[in-house]
């Protein structure tokens, strides 16, 4: 078992740098039965700078994204500072939006139920040195109008941003966006009906498993998933998306970009979202992120090893910020 003195200073970089608790803050730490055992190191981090945090136990959602119990959403909405040890991921929730709305700010810490989840390497990523990279690519996302993202493995899908504004999730909780611990992007919902195209999934789809077998190509026409083959890990997905039995869980709902060169593939929503380099186009949910689709779930696919295009000139390439 590993012991909490080997937790605390990463569970300090949450609470005290990212989080920015003082004594006067009022801090709620969710959790669950699955990740109750990450909780304490959080505590002792709060309790180092004077504050009283409250912590709440829930049962684990059933899946990415579902629904929050009524009296979780209502401690979160009178909170200032909340961090989310959860197995699942409660960012793509009405709980979470309505917190930030009232002037929470927000650090969600999904699949934090392994015993080593605070010793991982994203943790040792400087996080103040990466913050103008990431911020300087989602100022670019906003100003843009379309995206394209292509690869020599076949990747070519085209979508439009326009209106959209670009997520920066440099680590630091606000009251705008997230902040996912050690989990770095630059991210935006493109406009719902417009991503034309084929991904062709060669890393992770988070939550799902590593790609191992064979790559993963979805097909997108008007903004919806059409197609997902490829070998064990496109039927696993598949099968996952059918049960949601919601025609909106095939939307393209987000194009991000990992910006963590500390993180490797390793199975984990955290780590794996945030390889840099690594392409996130998600299925499912926008209306958290700035979209306007409201689906039972929200899962990512990651890609490497491509180009991002935005309004025809290439912004990252070959592992390159090119801005």
């Amino acid at each position: 078992m590993i012991s909490t003195a080997l937790k605390i200073p990463n569970a300090r970089k949450v609470v005290q740098l990212l989080g920015g608790c003082t004594a006067e803050t009022q801090l709620l730490i969710l959790c669950d039965a699955l990740t109750a055992g990450n909780v304490e190191p959080l505590v002792l981090a709060a309790t180092e700078v004077g504050a009283h945090p409250i912590t709440m136990q829930m049962m684990p959602s059933s899946h990415h994204g579902s629904a929050l119990a009524p009296a979780i959403a209502a401690a979160m909405a009178a909170s200032e500072l909340i961090i989310g040890a959860t197995v699942r991921n409660i960012a793509h929730t009405e709980a979470r939006r309505n917190a930030q709305a009232k002037g929470a700010r927000v650090i969600v810490l999904p699949e934090s139920s392994d015993e080593n989840f605070f010793l991982a390497s994203g943790w040792q990523v400087d996080f103040e040195a990466l913050r103008p990279q990431i911020d300087a690519l989602a100022h670019a996302l906003t100003e843009a109008s379309t995206a394209r993202v292509v690869s020599d493995l076949g990747t070519d899908i085209t979508m439009s941003l326009a209106g959209r504004r670009g997520r920066s999730l440099n680590g630091f909780a606000n009251t705008v966006d997230i902040s996912a611990g050690y989990c770095l992007e630059a991210s935006i919902a493109p406009v719902e009906g417009t991503a034309n195209g084929r991904i062709v999934v060669n890393a992770s789809i988070p939550g799902v498993a590593l790609i191992e077998s064979a790559p993963v190509e979805i097909t997108f026409r008007d903004g919806l998933a059409v197609s997902i083959e490829g070998g064990r890990e496109a039927k696993l997905f598949r099968e996952l998306l059918e049960s949601f039995d919601d025609p909106n869980v095939y939307n393209l709902g987000e194009l991000g970009l990992g910006m963590n060169p500390m993180c490797t593939l390793d199975g984990t929503m955290l780590s794996d979202e945030s390889v840099w380099g690594g392409f996130q186009l998600a299925l499912g949910t926008s209306a958290y992120i700035g979209g306007t689709c409201k689906a039972a779930a929200h899962y990512d696919t990651v890609l490497t090893e491509a180009t991002l295009e935005l309004d025809g000139k290439a912004v990252f390439s070959g592992n390159r910020l090119l801005i």
